[in-house]
């Protein structure tokens, strides 16, 4: 799997981003779900080329977009961020969650220079909450009744880990990470 800067994607490679974040399972554990317009996606688009405090990266497997990882709230700094992913939900459940987590958490504490990454996930999304304690996450707390969508107040579940947390996590791991980085 590749990770390219999506404004550096070709224009099908983008509109495929639009139509997997409109997929409804997707759309389901947002924020927001409805649909995204292509007038929407645009402008999202073309609010990313001067926003120095989010990075947005698509996820490619054979050329073909399957995904975002997104780093955003970036504070120099304070050297922290937030981040958020999504996939084709037609590939879950095969590990490739699992692969965006790990290598995100190295790009953020390497390359990326943070010492502090956070994530907010609605709390009914127990499997993704899951998936980052096995990374390290700890929760921080909740946000109770923070969210209204489709007439409902929900829950938000705060998460964060410290690059300390992540190295001392990333050691136990390392048979995981090392089946991952062969499939690769």
């Amino acid at each position: 799997m590749q990770w390219r800067p999506l404004l550096d994607c070709s224009p099908s490679q983008q509109a495929r981003v639009r139509e997997l974040r409109n997929q409804p399972a997707v759309r389901h554990n947002m924020y927001t779900c409805h649909e995204i317009s292509e007038q929407e996606h645009s402008a999202w688009l073309a609010s990313l080329v001067s926003n120095r405090r989010m990075r947005v990266f698509a996820l490619l497997l054979d050329d073909q977009a399957i995904g975002v990882v997104s780093l955003s709230a970036i504070n120099l700094q304070h050297k922290t961020a937030d981040w958020a992913f999504y996939l084709d939900t037609t590939l879950q459940g095969k590990g490739l969650g699992s692969e965006v987590e790990a290598r995100l958490l190295d790009y953020a504490f390497g390359e990326a220079g943070l010492e502090k990454l956070n994530c907010e996930v609605l709390a009914f999304n127990t499997p993704v909450i899951a998936l980052h304690q096995k990374f390290g996450f700890i929760i921080e707390g909740t946000r109770r009744a923070q969210i209204e969508r489709d007439g409902q107040r929900l829950d938000v579940v705060l998460l964060g880990i410290t690059r300390d947390e992540w190295q001392m996590r990333r050691a136990a791991m390392a048979p995981l990470l090392d089946r991952l980085a062969r499939r690769a």
